[in-house]
């Protein structure tokens, strides 16, 4: 009876240690699974938010073959599509399923990993065979110890007893000869201990007289006990002269009394408590500082002193000022710009208006003939020199607008195509000038763009005619539009033109940057356009890239938000 309670008990370890162990296993499987899912999903995510996708798919489709037992691996977007699948999920019924969604930026998408359980299943059984062994083995193993130890007991109980007091007498002399030697090293240990105290001690009294920063030292009643000399050369009080009194001999009339209550309440709760307040030195001068004040306990925990430090701050405070000044007379002079602005807006518009209108008038000869050719001459140089600072005035304008953020959208759903054509319509007398073949959006199929027709019209006429500017006769300008994955509406403008290095490229892109270069110098320019195009680009929520290359041409995409893309199909009109 007592073997087959021996084996009812080993076989109730071993059934319990299976257990334990196909816990593990399983357990450690999903944690590998939710570990590969946090690990794809971070990486693909942060290449969703770089928008490339290739990077995407070059890491989900190395994966499975880079980690071993993945038997299914599938990611979707939160609008259905699948974008990667691996494997198939109803080929084993033996499967474990992690299935996680990631956000990034506005969007998120799911993934789902798959491992096989057949491996673990076939571990499992070939652990349950090998228990069953050993529990078999263990049980006859226990069986022959205890007969022999019951035999033992049987026939040698006092030489049993005789062992065990010898054992505890030895033990007692170990401990005893232990316990002489704990002592001794202890005694070092304290005296070794007193010496770094008082060298700790002496390190922190010299610091406390050597800081930048001036120390003292308060009862609990807020009397002064001890000053460190950076107090004594700040204030100006001798020891003597502290000792003995209160802080109220450096408060400054200009301090609240509510900052003096504040600082008590806090440091008698035993709270530590920082301000900057102002200081009064002996002679009645001034000066701000960080203050710092904490309370100081006992072995009891109980408080016994406070300790403040103050830190003279009066060049930052004053630095401080001064910043505020100057930032006070930058808004000043920014207002004084929008204000000049919006009078020359007014001002510089309508006499240029009626300088370009009277000159038209005489160049048609409206009202007859003038009866001089060369004032004809002179009335159209008129009619394109004040077009043309017309237009420098609008753009400065438009320019200072977007900069103060005070330029208004009138926005409306419109056609690219049509946006195109309009601006095509005013630039092909250019184009043919310079025999330069002008491509527009041909694709009628486009979705509708929410936008600012006339600003959009504005950002086709000033990258248009900088790319028929910097191309030479001969050379092709085309503009396209397509949707990317994420529904983002790409508008691309290419020239074969002279292109841009880094640096060249900087430049145009400032206010008033002139790309040096003979071509470019055959065309006025106020080196505006560009930074016109970013700006009202920006104020609709899009992003304006530029790639050039010297003697190769110039390529410049516009990408704006999916948000903004009218998305229309058979039944409805919805907003993507």
């Amino acid at each position: 009876m007592l073997v087959s309670a021996l084996g009812a008990c080993v076989a109730s370890a071993s059934f319990y240690v299976y257990s334990q162990q196909k816990q593990q296993l399983v357990r450690g499987l999903e944690r590998k699974a939710e570990t590969e899912v946090d690990l794809i999903g971070a990486s693909l995510t942060d290449a969703m938010l770089r928008h490339d996708y290739s990077e995407g798919l070059q890491l989900l489709t190395g994966w499975p073959n880079n980690h071993h037992g993945i038997d299914f691996l599938q990611v979707v977007f939160d609008n259905g599509r699948v974008f990667f699948s691996y494997g198939d999920e109803n080929a084993s019924n033996d499967l474990l399923k992690i299935e996680r969604t990631f956000q990034y930026a506005t969007r998120s998408l799911t993934m789902t990993v798959a491992h096989d359980l057949a491996e673990t299943k076939d571990a499992l059984t070939n652990l349950g065979w090998n228990l069953a062994i050993y529990s078999l083995l263990l049980t006859a193993l226990m069986g022959t110890t205890l007969w022999f130890v019951l035999f033992r007991w049987m026939i040698a109980p006092m030489e049993q007893e005789i062992e065990t007091q010898t054992h505890e007498l030895r033990a007692a002399k170990t401990n005893l000869e232990d316990q002489v030697k704990d002592r001794t090293a202890l005694l070092l240990s304290e005296v070794e201990i007193r010496k770094k105290a008082e060298q700790s001690l002496r390190k922190l009294v010299r610091a406390v007289e050597q800081s930048p920063v001036m120390i003292f030292i308060t009862n609990l009643d807020g009397m002064i006990e001890y000053v460190n000399p950076k107090f004594v050369h700040i204030t100006g009080y001798s020891p003597e002269e502290a000792i003995g009194r209160t802080p109220n001999i450096l408060k400054s009339p200009d301090t609240p009394a509510s900052v003096h209550e504040d600082l008590w309440s806090n440091i008698k709760a035993g709270r530590e408590w920082h301000h900057e307040m102002k200081d009064r030195r002996k002679d009645g001068t001034e000066f701000w500082a960080n203050v710092s004040i904490s309370p100081i306990r006992g072995s009891d925990d109980v408080i016994t002193h406070f300790v403040a430090m103050h830190e003279d701050i009066t060049e930052r405070k004053m630095a401080e000022e001064a910043m505020r000044n100057a930032q006070q007379a930058a808004e000043l002079a920014n207002k004084a710009k929008t204000d000049l602005m919006a009078n020359m807006s007014h001002e510089l518009r309508t006499p240029l208006n009626a300088i370009i209108g009277f000159s038209e008038t005489m160049k048609h000869s409206v009202f007859g003939p003038m009866g001089n050719p060369q004032y004809e001459e002179y009335a159209a140089f008129i009619h394109s020199s004040g077009t043309h600072l017309l237009h420098l005035i609008n753009d400065i304008l438009d320019v200072s607008a977007v900069e103060a953020g005070k330029l208004t959208l009138r926005e409306e759903e419109v056609s690219l195509a049509d946006i195109c054509e309009a601006a095509l319509h005013i630039i092909r007398p250019k184009a043919r000038e310079a025999y330069i073949t002008l491509t527009g959006i041909e694709d009628t199929t486009l979705p509708l763009l929410m936008a600012d027709p006339l600003r959009l019209k504005q950002i086709f006429i000033n990258l248009l005619s900088n790319a028929i500017k910097f191309t030479p006769e001969r050379g092709t300008v085309t503009c396209s539009a397509s949707l990317d994955e994420e529904n983002n509406m790409l508008i691309t403008f290419a020239d074969t033109g002279i292109g841009m290095d880094g640096p060249s490229l900087n430049k145009a892109l400032e206010k008033f940057g002139q790309v040096d270069s003979s071509l470019s110098r055959k065309h006025e320019g106020t080196g505006l356009g560009l930074p016109l195009t970013k700006g009202l680009v920006e104020l609709h929520g899009g992003v304006m890239e530029i790639f050039s290359e010297p003697d190769k041409g110039t390529t410049v995409t516009i990408r704006f938000p999916a948000e903004r893309v009218i998305m229309v199909d058979q039944d409805s009109l919805a907003i993507v």
